[in-house]
């Protein structure tokens, strides 16, 4: 808890705090101003929007808040009592902390416009946040892959991966995805809450998908938390990177 707490006194004065507060908004706004289909099609097309920018965003948010331990040449960071893997829990931690206030915080302004400006009940207020769940359940081993391409080589490194899963995660959106998105974490976000809409909106063809089993859930869960476990032991092992940009 206390490392916790260190973590969000650092992002203070920072642009990490103020990011997670206007993307939102502004998606939000863009959004609703966007009026041109129907109300379902149109809350699927803005959750998929956000799931395929979330490799971006979270490669822009983790560069920043390892930028913080560079400019101490990671001293601090590396330097804690206990054990070495609760700073990099901490911080990992207190950035998905921040990504779920920031998800829940644009489907509720963008449901509360959908219904407060716009009049549309169609959709209930529960599938919102139910999506921004799902949203938030797949950036949690994007966010700390990003951590781990900003500490181990470059925020341009991770910049350059991020793009690549953005792609990735768009075309997955399609038929393409089927069968194949399990095994790829930068597109859990985006396909996972599509799939969902799609259940509850019954537009599944949309997606080239065939009902999501327990095994798909299951390849998933394994899957991220392999990547986390190996993630967790090349930190014990961590000794701070050789150059930065």
């Amino acid at each position: 808890m206390r490392l916790l707490k260190a973590e969000f006194y650092k992002m203070r004065r920072t642009f990490l705090y103020p990011i997670h507060v206007a993307v939102p908004f502004a998606a939000g706004v863009l959004f609703l101003a966007w009026t041109r289909i129907s109300a379902q099609l149109q809350f699927s097309v803005f959750v998929q929007a956000v799931g395929v920018a979330f490799p971006v965003l979270a490669s822009v948010i983790c560069a920043g808040n390892v930028d913080l331990e560079l400019s101490g040449h990671l001293q601090g960071f590396l330097m804690t009592t206990g054990k070495r893997e609760s700073s990099l829990l901490a911080k990992w931690m207190s950035l998905e902390i921040l990504a779920f206030f920031a998800v829940m915080g644009a489907v509720i302004f963008y449901g509360a416009g959908n219904r407060l400006i716009l009049g549309d009940m169609e959709i209930p207020f529960s599938v919102f946040l139910k999506a921004g769940v799902f949203l938030w359940l797949g950036s949690l081993p994007l966010y700390l892959e990003h951590l781990f391409l900003n500490l181990c080589f470059s925020k341009a490194v991770s910049l350059s991966v991020s793009i690549g899963q953005l792609l990735i995660s768009a075309l997955f959106l399609t038929g393409l995805g089927q069968g194949k998105w399990q095994y790829v974490p930068s597109s859990w976000s985006s396909r996972g809450a599509s799939l969902y809409l799609a259940e509850k909106f019954n537009r599944r063809a949309a997606l080239g998908a065939a009902s999501t089993d327990l095994r798909d859930i299951s390849t998933c869960i394994l899957l991220g938390v392999i990547l986390c476990v190996i993630i967790f032991i090349w930190f014990h092992f961590y000794e701070g990177r050789q150059d930065n940009d």
